[in-house]
């Protein structure tokens, strides 16, 4: 119980950091919706971006740091500080030299990745997008070493600096708009790009240095820990191919479709903030914390935190994906509709959101469930069940796509989280027999209940305040204001008086 409620105002204040850094980057979403719409300039852009990030996530990315936090945890416990700093450099010279071969690699075959990821493009938008992702490859070796710098601040317990480093590449974009506008059009963007990622590492280096670092990055693959990281490392990249491949095959389905590109990806990225101000935060939180149970051997409080961390993220996610599901339409026009982004744009983006909505519990289920993985070192099971679920989602996209556009391809999306969080869901039991009691799965049925009771009331109201195409802004903030802080209202008392017991532990005064 006292763990719950630690790791819910620890994760609240990560929250707060988290949540601003994503409401920049909704801005900063809105302001290219703004001046580029959903045209040649908006697909070109938003593809040339995916490309290296996307190339990052397949070769690395996704495991810099949770890799690195397992072992240099280990060795910080074993071995001592100086010996994990060390390892530390070892590591990050290793990532520096991937990094840069990739971007390399990037740079010199950009013309055939653009085809790869986006074969329907016309030679305009195709050479524009060539051109834009030479220019932004150079960010992924920034984003390495951030990556790299997460890891060390995280296990020594500092969680505040890395939570604002996206706040920090997001206001650097904005500030971009406001001072340069369409001066320097889409490649000053571009640029901009890269001095945003560089300063995710750059913002680091205080409290690295806080805690002792020297930045003395040297390659050594024959180092014991580094190999250590790097066997734990291969399946659990395997594991987390699932989003950048199911973003490979979404953009070359949607690169087909009219407005397809970049309609899906304003969609998808107002999904993943809105789940990643909650899920994500809570498992940033909890992942070094679990690593260093694991170490210690301290299984019943490693399942505690999971078992927590799960209550918790079912109570927070279940409402938002009410609030996407019934309101996706004012929520788009409110946040992107003006300027290039038309009515007809809404309506697309709106419809792919309302779609996504349903596998956000499944995704931040997955989130967690996977980083329990990773921090007994175990990055098999996560791996296996991630091919199974990518092999769903990409059926479902080819499948559906057709039938059903881009709405169809974010229910795929959807498809593929639960399957993956089902699987490591049962995959996990295995190592914890009992992992949710009776009163585990009342509670989430009291969470439903709520919600569903918050789902009608907002359905309720959104029948009499509608979005229109002759919607006024002021008639759109009306009708996301009442429908929301009504439904959030019946929420919060519903949960009360069923006595779901996160908020029930929540309420309790400390003894």
């Amino acid at each position: 119980m006292k763990e719950s409620k630690v790791i819910l105002k620890t994760a609240g204040f990560m929250a707060i950091a988290t949540f601003l850094a994503k409401v920049c980057g909704l801005v900063r979403d809105m302001l290219i919706a703004s001046f580029f719409g959903t045209g040649m300039e908006a697909d070109a852009y938003l593809t040339a971006t995916k490309l290296p990030t996307t190339l990052f996530d397949l070769v690395i990315g996704g495991v810099i740091s949770a890799a690195f936090i397992p072992v240099f945890n280990s060795v910080l416990k074993k071995e001592g500080k100086k010996e994990a700093l060390d390892f530390a450099n070892r590591f990050i010279g290793m990532v520096l030299l991937i990094t840069g071969l990739i971007a390399f690699f990037g740079i010199v075959f950009s013309d055939k990745l653009i085809l790869l990821m986006a074969p329907d493009f016309d030679i305009e938008t195709h050479t524009l997008a060539m051109h834009l992702s030479s220019i932004m490859f150079p960010m992924i070796i920034c984003t390495g070493l951030a990556f790299s710098f997460v890891g060390i601040l995280q296990s020594f317990g500092e969680y505040n600096i890395p939570a604002i480093m996206s706040l920090v590449s997001n206001l650097a974009v904005i500030l971009y708009f406001v001072i340069f506008g369409k001066k320097f059009g889409v490649y000053g963007l571009a640029v901009t790009m890269v001095i945003a990622w560089g300063l995710q590492a750059l913002i680091q280096v205080p409290s690295l240095i806080k805690f002792e670092f020297k930045f003395k990055p040297c390659i050594n693959f024959k180092d014991e820990n580094v190999k250590s990281a790097m066997k734990l490392a291969l399946p659990m990249l395997v594991s987390t191919w699932v989003q950048p491949l199911y973003t490979i095959v979404n953009t070359r389905l949607a690169s087909g479709i009219e407005r397809g590109v970049s309609s899906l990806e304003y969609a998808n990225r107002l999904y993943i903030v809105l789940t990643g101000v909650f899920s994500f935060v809570i498992t940033n939180l909890i992942f070094p914390k679990m690593s260093r149970a694991y170490v210690s051997g301290d299984k019943e409080k490693s399942k505690e935190m999971l078992i927590n961390s799960m209550k918790a993220v079912t109570l927070i996610i279940l409402p938002i994906t009410a609030v996407m599901a019934i309101l996706s339409k004012p929520i788009t026009a409110f946040l992107y509709q003006r300027g290039g982004f038309t009515y007809a744009d809404t309506l697309h983006t709106a419809g792919a959101l309302s779609c996504y909505a349903f596998g956000m519990i499944a995704l931040a289920y997955n989130e967690i469930l996977s980083k329990s993985f990773f921090s007994m070192q175990n990055s098999k099971t996560p791996m296996i069940n991630a091919i199974i679920s990518m092999i769903a989602n990409i059926v479902t996209a080819y499948i559906l796509s057709s039938k059903m556009g881009i709405a169809g391809l974010a229910v795929a999306a959807a498809v593929g989280s639960y399957v993956n969080a089902i699987l490591n869901y049962i995959f996990m039991k295995k190592y914890y027999i009992k992992l949710f009691e009776k009163q585990d799965f009342l509670n989430i049925l009291k969470a439903l209940i709520a919600t569903a009771a918050m789902s009608a009331l907002m359905a309720f109201i959104y029948r009499y305040l509608p979005f229109t195409e002759a919607s006024s802004l002021k008639d759109i903030i009306i009708t996301l204001l009442s429908s929301v802080l009504a439904g959030f209202l019946l929420y919060a008392l519903l949960c009360v008086v069923l006595k779901v017991d996160v908020i029930v532990n929540l309420l309790k005064k400390e003894p």
